[in-house]
Protein backbone atom coordinates (compact mmCIF):
# COMPACT_ATOMS: atom_id res chain seq x y z
CA UNK A 1 0.00 0.00 0.00
CA UNK A 2 1.48 3.30 -1.07
CA UNK A 3 0.44 6.45 0.72
CA UNK A 4 0.21 9.57 -1.26
CA UNK A 5 1.82 12.67 0.14
CA UNK A 6 -0.20 15.78 -0.19
CA UNK A 7 1.64 19.02 -0.59
CA UNK A 8 0.37 21.82 1.56
CA UNK A 9 -0.55 24.95 -0.24
CA UNK A 10 1.02 28.25 0.72
CA UNK A 11 -2.21 29.45 2.36
CA UNK A 12 -2.42 26.29 4.52
CA UNK A 13 1.20 26.74 5.64
CA UNK A 14 0.52 30.32 6.66
CA UNK A 15 -2.60 29.30 8.57
CA UNK A 16 -0.63 26.67 10.52
CA UNK A 17 2.12 29.23 11.19
CA UNK A 18 -0.38 31.75 12.60
CA UNK A 19 -2.12 29.12 14.73
CA UNK A 20 1.25 28.05 16.19
CA UNK A 21 2.28 31.65 16.80
CA UNK A 22 -0.98 32.47 18.57
CA UNK A 23 -0.68 29.29 20.67
CA UNK A 24 2.86 30.26 21.73
CA UNK A 25 1.73 33.79 22.65
CA UNK A 26 -1.16 32.40 24.73
CA UNK A 27 1.11 29.93 26.54
CA UNK A 28 3.72 32.63 27.31
CA UNK A 29 0.98 35.02 28.47
CA UNK A 30 -0.49 32.39 30.80
CA UNK A 31 2.96 31.58 32.20
CA UNK A 32 3.72 35.26 32.92
CA UNK A 33 0.30 35.82 34.53
CA UNK A 34 0.53 32.74 36.76
CA UNK A 35 4.13 33.53 37.70
CA UNK A 36 3.18 37.10 38.64
CA UNK A 37 0.27 35.93 40.81
CA UNK A 38 2.48 33.43 42.64
CA UNK A 39 5.27 35.96 43.21
CA UNK A 40 2.83 38.62 44.44
CA UNK A 41 1.23 36.12 46.78
CA UNK A 42 4.61 35.13 48.21
CA UNK A 43 5.57 38.79 48.64
CA UNK A 44 2.32 39.57 50.45
CA UNK A 45 2.78 36.58 52.75
CA UNK A 46 6.36 37.64 53.57
CA UNK A 47 5.29 41.25 54.19
CA UNK A 48 2.41 40.21 56.48
CA UNK A 49 4.66 37.92 58.52
CA UNK A 50 7.38 40.58 58.74
CA UNK A 51 4.80 43.15 59.82
CA UNK A 52 3.57 40.85 62.61
CA UNK A 53 7.12 40.26 63.86
CA UNK A 54 8.02 43.97 63.67
CA UNK A 55 4.80 45.01 65.42
CA UNK A 56 5.54 42.56 68.23
CA UNK A 57 9.14 43.79 68.52
CA UNK A 58 8.17 47.48 68.57
CA UNK A 59 5.31 46.97 71.04
CA UNK A 60 7.50 44.90 73.37
CA UNK A 61 10.31 47.46 73.14
CA UNK A 62 8.02 50.41 73.82
CA UNK A 63 6.43 48.59 76.73
CA UNK A 64 9.89 47.95 78.15
CA UNK A 65 11.07 51.54 77.62
CA UNK A 66 7.88 53.37 78.57
CA UNK A 67 6.03 50.87 80.73
CA UNK A 68 2.81 51.35 78.79
CA UNK A 69 0.21 48.82 77.75
CA UNK A 70 -0.73 50.25 74.37
CA UNK A 71 -0.59 48.08 71.29
CA UNK A 72 0.44 49.83 68.10
CA UNK A 73 -0.34 48.53 64.65
CA UNK A 74 1.92 49.60 61.84
CA UNK A 75 1.27 50.84 58.36
CA UNK A 76 3.43 49.87 55.43
CA UNK A 77 5.82 52.58 54.33
CA UNK A 78 4.86 53.74 50.82
CA UNK A 79 5.33 51.25 47.97
CA UNK A 80 7.30 53.96 46.17
CA UNK A 81 10.45 52.30 47.46
CA UNK A 82 9.58 48.91 46.02
CA UNK A 83 7.24 46.01 46.64
CA UNK A 84 9.65 43.95 48.72
CA UNK A 85 10.59 46.67 51.22
CA UNK A 86 9.72 45.60 54.76
CA UNK A 87 9.49 49.01 56.45
CA UNK A 88 6.64 49.95 58.75
CA UNK A 89 5.44 53.21 60.29
CA UNK A 90 4.17 53.64 63.84
CA UNK A 91 2.62 56.78 65.23
CA UNK A 92 1.26 57.82 68.59
CA UNK A 93 0.81 60.90 70.77
CA UNK A 94 4.24 62.36 71.50
CA UNK A 95 3.16 63.07 75.11
CA UNK A 96 3.06 59.28 75.61
CA UNK A 97 6.69 58.98 74.51
CA UNK A 98 8.24 60.70 77.49
CA UNK A 99 11.87 61.73 77.68
CA UNK A 100 13.10 58.13 77.95
CA UNK A 101 12.31 57.36 74.33
CA UNK A 102 14.78 58.32 71.65
CA UNK A 103 16.16 56.87 68.42
CA UNK A 104 19.21 55.21 70.01
CA UNK A 105 17.36 53.66 72.95
CA UNK A 106 14.67 52.22 70.69
CA UNK A 107 17.32 50.83 68.30
CA UNK A 108 19.17 49.13 71.18
CA UNK A 109 15.95 47.71 72.64
CA UNK A 110 14.92 46.35 69.23
CA UNK A 111 18.37 44.75 68.86
CA UNK A 112 18.00 43.12 72.28
CA UNK A 113 14.54 41.86 71.30
CA UNK A 114 15.96 40.34 68.11
CA UNK A 115 18.75 38.62 70.06
CA UNK A 116 16.35 37.32 72.68
CA UNK A 117 13.99 35.91 70.04
CA UNK A 118 16.84 34.63 67.82
CA UNK A 119 15.77 36.71 64.83
CA UNK A 120 18.32 37.04 62.07
CA UNK A 121 18.87 39.59 59.36
CA UNK A 122 19.69 38.73 55.77
CA UNK A 123 23.32 39.70 56.40
CA UNK A 124 24.88 38.01 59.43
CA UNK A 125 26.31 40.38 62.00
CA UNK A 126 24.07 43.25 60.90
CA UNK A 127 21.09 44.53 62.90
CA UNK A 128 17.74 42.86 62.37
CA UNK A 129 15.74 46.06 62.81
CA UNK A 130 16.65 49.59 61.76
CA UNK A 131 14.89 52.74 62.93
CA UNK A 132 14.91 54.56 59.61
CA UNK A 133 12.95 57.69 60.39
CA UNK A 134 11.78 59.63 63.43
CA UNK A 135 9.76 62.82 63.34
CA UNK A 136 7.03 64.68 65.15
CA UNK A 137 4.17 66.47 63.45
CA UNK A 138 1.23 68.15 65.20
CA UNK A 139 1.93 66.37 68.47
CA UNK A 140 2.14 62.93 66.85
CA UNK A 141 5.42 61.03 66.94
CA UNK A 142 6.12 59.01 63.77
CA UNK A 143 8.67 56.21 63.82
CA UNK A 144 9.65 54.06 60.83
CA UNK A 145 11.20 50.66 61.50
CA UNK A 146 12.64 48.38 58.82
CA UNK A 147 12.98 44.61 59.24
CA UNK A 148 16.17 43.69 57.36
CA UNK A 149 14.95 40.33 56.16
CA UNK A 150 15.55 40.73 52.42
CA UNK A 151 17.84 42.52 50.01
CA UNK A 152 15.20 45.08 48.98
CA UNK A 153 14.92 46.33 52.55
CA UNK A 154 18.70 46.44 53.02
CA UNK A 155 18.99 48.54 49.84
CA UNK A 156 16.15 50.80 51.05
CA UNK A 157 17.93 51.46 54.35
CA UNK A 158 21.21 52.03 52.53
CA UNK A 159 19.53 54.54 50.19
CA UNK A 160 18.04 56.39 53.17
CA UNK A 161 21.47 56.60 54.82
CA UNK A 162 22.98 57.98 51.62
CA UNK A 163 20.19 60.57 51.37
CA UNK A 164 20.64 61.55 55.01
CA UNK A 165 24.41 61.78 54.58
CA UNK A 166 23.98 63.90 51.45
CA UNK A 167 21.55 66.25 53.23
CA UNK A 168 24.01 66.83 56.10
CA UNK A 169 26.78 68.04 53.76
Amino acid sequence: MIKSKKKLKWGDKMRIFWICLIAVIIVVGLYVAIHRVLINRATIMLRNRAQEVTDQAVNTSLKQLLGWDQTLTSQLVADVWGKGVLAFEYHFDSKDAGKELNHDRLSKTLAAYADQHELTAIRPGKPVFAVTDWWEYEGILHIDVAYLLNESTVEYVSDLKRLDHHDKK
